[in-house]
């Protein structure tokens, strides 16, 4: 038998293998960092499918979102009075329709979305870095995060705004002319479609597409069309459940929603907290809970206590940085050129800004907020936090490889307590180790 062209056929797939890996790879400087970082991207999508039906009942909120896309499923009244814009209800509802009225069709959409948010902060973070070691430290630090992996299989509006979120930042960030633009600028709409607070995001849009000057800076009167797409939305949700929907009528349910949205006093819900509460994970909510004897089932949105530390080091870091520059403290400032070039530099302003725009009006106290609230800053913290990180791997590879092996161990240990695996009532304890993570 003749082994050649067998031989040959096995020496070209390990070629184009090897290509493949070098064009979309990690490229990080140790081969073992990367594989990590695979092994959290499978690792978190694994968890985020697995069993997604499960429980058979309501989680936190569940019923109020579930229950007003029923409404919009056989055309009667939102009696669920969920106050919100409509979208996350016809999306829910989509999902219902495909797979019936059961947790797997409530589930089903913002799963999906979900998923999406791993590969959108890939591009995002290779784009904005102009490197793919950024993009696959963000994948991962999203993939392996329970915050995002909780709320990805729990049939509620925030995690599928965060997405949209992303996705209207990455048509932003990608945009090379009216399309690009006019692309994110729908995309905010349909952000704000999800949930009012989801128009911020126009801000940093708006700021990226300024600031990156890859289209022309006039093209931002795309942005018009923002309350175009958003008034659309609601003519559409109006018309399912057969109320009056002319412009008038929907400013007029607006208006009133607004009213039932805003009239919630602060103080009122024991599960409120406050924006400054977020950076120390003071008060995350378990979205569900089920125990049988001994055995618990956990779905609490914590997410991963390193990440979160991470995230604070890097704030306090760019914030010294930032006065460094400003008050000329050369060794700083020498320090942070050598590890940042223009281009991380760039990227860093950016997704901070959008960060901090997205905390605005939490930080400003006006509306009663809540852990969840923190879910769309926390994707925008985990792109930054990616390509910082990545930067980090060109000057200190080992303490890159060692603190993605902690990421990656810590994710392991926590993933009872996000997806719902069994796991003993003393176990699940241990990890949810304060009284106000239970």
């Amino acid at each position: 038998m003749n082994i050649e062209p067998w031989r040959h056929r096995a020496n070209r797939l390990a070629r184009l293998t090897r290509q493949a890996a070098s064009t979309w790879g990690p490229g990080t400087t140790y081969p073992a960092t990367g594989i990590l970082l695979a092994l959290m991207i499978v690792g978190g999508v694994v968890l985020r499918i697995q069993n997604v039906g499960y429980p058979f009942r309501y989680g936190f909120d569940e019923s109020q979102w579930v229950g007003a896309a029923r409404q919009f499923l056989v055309g009667l009244p939102d009696a669920a009075e969920c106050c919100h814009p409509p979208l996350a209800k016809f999306l829910i509802g989509v999902g219902m329709l495909v797979f019936g009225d059961t947790p797997m069709g409530w589930r089903f959409m913002p799963l999906c979305l979900g998923i999406q948010s791993i590969v959108l902060v890939f591009f995002i973070a290779s784009t904005l870095f102009r490197d793919r070691r950024a993009g696959w430290m963000a994948a991962a630090f999203m993939a392996g995060d329970g915050f995002f992996l909780a709320f990805s299989r729990h049939a509620f509006s925030e995690g599928m705004m965060a997405t949209l979120v992303l996705w209207s930042l990455l048509a932003a960030c990608t945009a090379r002319g009216w399309g690009g633009v006019l692309a994110s600028a729908m995309l905010v709409g349909l952000a704000a479609s999800i949930k009012w607070s989801g128009v911020i995001v126009a801000l940093p849009v708006c700021f990226a597409i300024l600031w990156l000057r890859r289209a022309p800076w006039y093209s931002v009167v795309s942005f018009a069309i923002v309350p175009v797409v958003h008034l659309a939305i609601w003519m559409i949700g109006l018309s399912l459940i057969g109320q009056p929907n002319d412009p008038m009528s929907v400013f007029s349910e607006m208006r009133r929603r607004q009213g039932l949205h805003l009239g919630f006093p602060h103080g009122a819900n024991p599960a409120e907290s406050p924006w400054y509460s977020w950076l120390i994970i003071q008060h995350p909510l378990l979205l569900n809970s089920t125990y049988s004897g001994s055995t618990a089932r956990l779905a609490s949105s914590v997410g991963n206590p390193l990440l979160l530390i991470a995230w604070d080091l890097c704030l306090v870091a760019m914030s010294i940085a930032a006065a460094a520059y400003a008050l000329r403290v050369r060794r700083i400032t020498e320090w942070w050129s050598r590890v940042f070039d223009t281009d991380a530099n760039r990227a860093q302003i950016v997704l901070g800004a959008a960060f901090v725009s997205m905390m605005m009006l939490w930080i400003s106290g006006r509306i009663v907020s809540y852990w969840y609230h923190y879910l769309t800053p926390w994707g925008l913290a985990l792109t930054l936090l990616g390509g910082v990180v990545s930067r980090l791997d060109r000057r200190y590879p080992k303490s890159v490889l060692i603190f993605v092996a902690i990421v990656l161990a810590v994710s392991i240990y926590f993933a009872p307590v996000w997806a719902e695996l069994p796991i003993s009532i003393p176990a699940a304890h241990r990890r949810l180790i304060f009284s106000r993570w239970r």
